[in-house]
This record gives structure tokens, sequence and C-alpha cells, in this order.
């Protein structure tokens, strides 16, 4: 569970954003929380206009995940890919800080580092095994480093094998470093980032076919689908691997220019599995029911869209994950957004605590009778800097009766577009 999400120097947010899971004393809708270690939410939805930096949001978390994941692939002086505030004099050399706060398996774990594009300038990783923290390791001015003195033997040998530009975070689970390996699954493993459903669905399917678990999902993602109000009496599906399927020239050219270039990634790719799902509808004809078919590309993209949702939100729910999605919106109706979130708010539905963190412009989701005040959040850009800033509807203490949504339209809130007349 994401308990604090902290961050500075990354893309329009030039200032530090603090953005938490962390429950108020608000007793409204006290079933959306999670009360057992801590009072946290399990849903936070963003607003902001067009450019102002809710998506920046999403790649903030990205941009810490993915720099865990590959930091031991870095040559020695490549760069690091954060993105700093752009709109001020030497950019390149101001530091972009990250600091992530999480519970797995009981235990409360803070991460933090800080980084130029050339290197790592501190990192810092402390265990809550009781109510007061225990420093895990502790590294400033890139190369200093200060351990768990139980430990510190081991890792002094493991400090020579990093390098400037790497997390020593990784370092250490690549050595099998018993202590950092819950922060390295949790990073790599339990957020799900999702900013395009066409690349991503098929990741999560993968599993769950190769798993076995097709009769057990076949069950969630249809009383996913017809609680939605889709009417899918049913689903099957063929697959095969990419290298025995039918290409068309421009997928054939990119995989055969793909190969000259990365040959791994290539036969990768070519291994994965192609989907071939066709959809069954109980349809009255006659006077009798009959069972027609369609194949998925057929279907609406709405349908679309949520068929493709469902083996994301059978694993998330599953394996207790945190989903982040950027435009949760995209080609769905106002009320299936409102259904997703309702999945994750409903206890009896996320039995493991599985938190959602999306983005939008779907004002149907404000609404006090859905949400806590310090479950919706917004993004507002200052027009003359261009710098973002992150905060929660809670800061301007609306009456319970408030209608938010026209609030928000209105203005009160800011993190509205401000049109000109033409």
């Amino acid at each position: 569970m994401i308990v604090d999400f902290t961050f500075k120097n990354f893309k329009s947010f030039a200032d530090e954003c603090n953005f938490t899971m962390k429950a108020e004393a608000d007793k409204n809708h006290e079933n959306n929380l999670i009360v057992e270690p801590l009072r946290l939410s399990r849903a936070r939805v963003i607003y902001g206009a067009n450019a102002a930096g809710k998506t920046s949001f999403v790649e903030a978390i990205n941009f810490v995940r993915s720099f865990v994941i590959n930091s031991n692939n870095m040559m020695t002086n490549q760069k690091i890919q954060v993105v700093p505030y752009k709109f001020r004099n030497n950019y390149v050399q101001e530091p972009s800080t990250f600091s992530l706060t999480f519970i797995k398996e009981g235990i409360k774990y803070n991460y933090e580092f800080s980084c130029t594009r050339d290197k790592v300038l501190s990192e810092k990783l402390n265990a809550y095994y009781s109510a007061k923290p225990t420093n895990i390791f502790t590294r400033t001015n890139t190369s200093e480093y200060k351990f768990l003195l139980e430990d510190s033997k081991f890792l002094d040998e493991l400090k020579i094998k990093n390098s400037d530009n790497k997390l020593f975070l990784a370092t250490a689970d690549t050595w099998n470093y018993d202590k950092v390996k819950p922060v390295v699954d949790y990073i790599i493993n339990d957020i799900v980032i999702l900013f395009n459903l066409d690349t991503t669905w098929k990741v999560f399917f993968d599993e769950i076919n190769e798993s076995g678990e097709i009769e057990e999902y076949r069950k969630f993602c249809l009383d996913f689908l017809n609680n939605a109000d889709l009417s899918i009496d049913d689903f099957d599906f063929q697959s095969q691997k990419i290298k025995d399927a039918k290409l068309d020239p421009i997928t054939e050219s990119l995989l055969s220019f793909l190969e000259k270039d990365n040959a791994n990634a290539s036969e990768h790719i070519r291994n994965s599995n192609v989907y071939n799902f066709t959809i069954s509808h109980r349809i009255a004809n006659s006077g009798n029911n009959a069972i027609f078919k369609l194949n998925l590309q057929e279907e609406s993209l709405g349908t679309i869209n949520m068929f493709e949702f469902a083996p994301i939100l059978y694993y998330v729910f599953k394996k207790n994950r945190i989903l982040v999605v950027d435009e949760i919106d995209k080609s769905l109706h106002p009320l299936l957004v409102k259904y997703l979130y309702g999945l994750f708010l409903n206890s009896d539905i996320n039995k493991c605590n599985s938190q959602l963190i999306a983005n939008t412009h779907d004002t149907n989701l404000l609404d006090l009778d859905f949400f806590r005040r310090d479950e919706i959040w917004f993004t507002e850009r200052n027009f003359d800097t261009g710098t973002t800033t992150l905060f929660p509807l809670s800061d301007f203490s609306p009456r319970t009766n408030e209608n938010i949504e026209r609030s928000y339209l209105l203005g009160r809130f800011g993190a509205i577009p401000f049109i000109k007349e033409i």
C-alpha cells in the first residue's frame, strides 16, 4: 500500500509535491478506507486542466519504477533518464528528488533518492520493523555510504560494485541482500502503471493464461462486464506465437528492422502470444434467445476498453497491487469510470486492499456522496512560471452538501482552463 509519494524538480513540478494516501480526520465514508495498520484511502482521483501536470505526476512514479528496473543495465557515464523542470537557467545541474513511503507485508518502508542526469547524489532506505525507523543504508555525495552496522561488512563489499549513475538499492538486490528485496519487489511488481491499455493488458492476460487461471478469470471478467451493463454471455479465444501468425507487411518490416538492432528483443517479441477473442452475445431473436458471436474488434471501443481492463483488474485485486492510471476516462462513459472506482472502494470486492490512483476530466466523480474530501485532488499550473502544484479538495474545507462539480467548473478550486473570449 502506498502511504506517501513526494518529489521535486520533475517536469513541471519545480517545487516539492507532497501526495498522500493517508486519510484526514474526516469521518465521512469511513468504508472507503483501509484502517489497518494506518488509515489509508483505497482510491484517489486527480483533476486539472490540459498541460497542468496530471500526466507528469504519473510519469514521476513511473520514473522511480523504471530507474529501479534499469539501473543495473546502465553503462558507465550513461545518462539517467530524469527530466527536470527546464524553465530556469542551468536546469541540468539541479537535482531531482523522489521519496516513496509504503507498506509491504505489514512493514512500512521509506525509500528516497536524488539525482541529476549524470549521477545519483543521495539515497536512503529506512525500514520500520518497530515504531522507530531502522536505517538500512544512507548514501551521500554520490559515493559516501553509511550501512546498518550488522550488515556493514557485506555492504562495504557491494559499494565498490556500484557506480555513480546507479541506484545502490538495485545493486544490493542483484547481490541478494535480503533487506532490500521487499522494496525492489514492491516498486517493480506491486505498482502497476497504465498509460495505454493497448500495450498493457496482454501482459496480464499472458500471466493468467500461463498460470492456468482462465476459468477463475472468466467468472471475474463476465461479472465485471455484465455488472457494467455490457451484456456479454461468454468469450473464447485462440492464441498463437507471433512468429507463427501471418503478419502484415508493416509489422514484419518493423520486426526485421528490430532484429538487426536487437536480436534478443526481436526474438522475445516473435515468441510472445497474439490472441483472437470471440465474444458471445445472447440475443432475443424470433421470440427465442440465440447466441451470436462477434470478433472483439467488432465491438464498440468502450466495450473493448472494458474487456482490456478486466485482466488488469483481476491481477491487481488478486495480487494486492497499486494501479496508477493516466486518463482513466479514455473512451469510457462517466458511469463506467465511477463503476471502476466503486470496485476499489468496495471492500467485499477489493478484499486485499488494492489502491487506485488516476487522473481524469470526468467531473461526474466530483461527488461527496461518493468520495471523501481528501480523495479528490487537483493539479494547477502557474501561468507565469509554468510550474505545477498538487493539492486536495480538503484544503478548501467544502461543505458536505456542496455541489463540488458545479463549484469546480465555476473555478472555485482552480485547476481548470480559463478560456478567453474570441
